[in-house]
């Protein structure tokens, strides 16, 4: 039943013998037993018939995987994996669809836990938050936006000791069992939602004050503090009982949070969600439809591409008086198809982010949509425009002054001249200069696209030792912070892994692939899945 709920096209009963009866004495018939014993017992009597095989469950029936996958949770958490317990030996076709499978519902499950348990936070129920947020670290113990989460939902229930002692023992975890240092965002979890109020100044103007204040600071670089300004602004709002003020200095907060300091993202997500709730109960939509704006990039970064499209498709129900937002959500959908492996879609929604941008005079936001978008173009094979992108998005942000943008265009235009058969040596003068800038500005991803592009042209010279080590380094790079975009780290898993196997070192190009296919299929990017299960064929 497992191989047909989860399989977006009907299962022809040749591939159901292939993969499950192929040992039996009578393939078809211990298909046809089975599928009329599932029937039975499930009561589905016009259905499970055909072939292909169709499967149409009704109302009256539900699976706990198709809940999990539409996003819900309901009062008895979901944990496990996909039929957990099922090992079928003998079948290398099923085995490799269900390893990949679990992996997307893994990641499925996880997305649903988060959505819920910044749900219950913004709704104040932090007892159920403290629970989807312990099942969430149950389900992924490595992944550190589960212990922040965690710690947050202690520390948002009143219960600061116990939020302590969590960060204690997530911190001592990540030393002992993985080796290495938990980020400082586990720790400010533990921290009260927002700092105490100034006394004697009235709340609304000193949350006003500050709030500016804040926006100022970021505005300059001043990260650290531009955030504890942002902090205090909430904290007056939140004095004030101003709902309105509270969710704009809340999705400033949150906003600063996800962009301006690093390994920050899950905490950011808290206080947008809240935001939103704030902004909406005030009857501010705009402000509303900018932090769900925040919350579906952050979704799209880490894989999460159901929840980003939900929380696009609420955001664009709520920015019709916005342009510059209108033009930030046409191009934050359009990188999440481009992930996703729509990339044909997702060239249409970015030419219209484009003009949206350019109508608006979002400046910056034309430079961002259109250097995103000459990847997509560049990983379609239409390198022209992929070189016009890009050299477009490099003069606006040079117009702008928006030196820590560059990195990410100048790296998609060096892919271009490699594909077009320029000399290696020149593309990498300029790849290490994009590389420099990128570890100035200190942005991981920026900084690990570009070591890949180093390690490409040293593969076009055939110097597979040092492209390798060069590949090996951006995925290092890459995992510094737990907020990475984990599109970029697939494809560098990728191109480590085709080097290895170019250079006849299957061993690493299969454990490599194996790592591109995990992390592509828990994060629906369908067509890095592709190319990472090519990979793997090749290298076995």
């Amino acid at each position: 039943m497992g191989r047909l709920i989860r399989s977006s096209e009907a299962v022809s009963r040749q591939v159901l013998v292939d993969e499950l009866f192929s040992e039996a004495d009578d393939p078809m018939g211990a298909l046809r037993w089975s599928l009329a014993e599932l029937r039975r017992r499930t009561g589905l009597v016009d259905t499970l018939g055909g072939n292909p095989v169709s499967l149409a469950l009704g109302v009256e029936v539900t699976a706990d995987v198709l809940d999990v996958a539409a996003g819900v949770v309901t009062d008895d958490i979901i944990e496990g994996h996909f039929l957990q317990g099922i090992e079928v030996k003998g079948s290398p076709g099923f085995e490799s669809w269900l390893l990949i499978e679990r992996q997307r519902v893994d990641g499925e499950v996880l997305s649903a836990l988060r959505q819920a348990t910044l749900r219950a936070l913004s709704g104040r129920q932090f007892d159920r938050a403290v629970a989807l947020a312990g099942a969430m670290l149950r389900q992924a113990p490595y992944e550190e936006g589960a212990h922040v989460l965690l710690v947050k939902a202690l520390a948002s229930s009143g219960d600061a000791d116990a939020a302590i002692r969590q960060a204690d023992a997530s911190e001592a975890m990540f030393a002992v069992e993985l080796g290495v240092t938990a980020t400082p965002a586990i720790r400010a979890a533990a921290r009260p939602t927002v700092a105490a109020p100034i006394p004697g100044i009235p709340a609304r103007a000193t949350s006003v004050s500050l709030c500016e204040a804040g926006l100022a600071a970021l505005s300059a670089g001043a990260a650290d503090a531009g955030v504890e300004c942002l902090r205090g602004a909430s904290a007056a709002a939140e004095a004030s009982g101003d709902k309105e003020l509270l969710g704009r200095c809340l999705m400033e907060l949150g906003t600063a949070l996800v962009h301006s300091i690093r390994g920050y993202d899950d905490e950011g997500a808290v206080i947008l969600a809240s935001a939103v709730d704030l902004a909406i109960d005030a009857g501010a939509e705009q402000i509303a439809a900018r932090a769900l704006s925040e919350l579906a990039y952050v979704d799209v970064l880490a894989g999460r591409r159901a929840s980003a499209a939900e929380y696009l498709q609420k955001a664009g129900g709520l920015a019709a008086d916005d342009p510059p937002l209108i033009a930030a959500l046409a191009g934050i959908e359009a990188m999440n198809l481009t992930d996703w492996g729509r990339l044909d879609a997702s060239v249409e929604r970015f030419r219209t982010a484009v003009e949206f941008s350019r109508n608006a005079g979002a400046v910056r936001r034309e430079a961002w949509n259109l250097g995103i978008g000459a990847r997509t173009f560049y990983l379609l094979g239409r390198l022209d425009e992929a070189a016009e992108w890009a050299h477009r998005s490099c003069a606006l942000a040079d117009a702008e002054r928006w030196t820590a943008f560059r990195p990410w265009p100048e790296a998609w235009l060096a892919h271009v001249r490699l594909a077009r058969g320029d000399d290696p040596r020149v593309v990498r003068e300029a790849a290490e200069e994009t590389f420099a800038l990128a570890r100035q500005v200190q942005d991981p991803c920026w900084e690990g696209l570009a070591a890949k592009t180093i390690g490409l042209t040293h593969l076009a010279e055939g110097h597979h030792e040092i492209a390798l080590d060069w590949m090996k380094n951006a995925g290092t790079i890459y995992r510094r912070v737990t907020d990475s975009y984990t599109w970029v780290e697939v494809d560098a898993f990728l191109a480590e892994a085709q080097a290895a196997l170019d250079f006849g070192d299957a061993d690493r190009a299969e454990a490599v692939a194996r790592q591109a296919v995990a992390i592509a299929a828990k994060g629906s990017m369908d067509d890095l899945l592709d190319r990472a299960q090519r990979l793997l064929k090749s290298a076995v």
